[in-house]
């Protein structure tokens, strides 16, 4: 399965009265893991589908929106 797959399906399975944050890398400069794009869903509950990094940016990105 695919990110944005992953991330869609997370989706669908989030209840509506839930929050939802979807995370977008929007610029790179220099070597990066991912690239411009990239995507992570994260439920209010701290469930997440796709990622952003190669995992050190994620924890950063929870503490930001909880």
């Amino acid at each position: 399965m695919n990110s944005l797959s992953a991330i869609l399906s997370a989706y669908r399975h989030c209840g509506i009265d839930r929050s939802i944050f979807l995370a977008t890398v929007v610029q790179t400069q220099g070597s990066t893991y991912r690239k411009t794009g990239a995507r992570m869903l994260i439920a209010g509950s701290g469930e997440i589908a796709g990622m952003v990094s190669g995992g050190c940016l994620e924890q950063d990105i929870l503490c930001h929106v909880q």
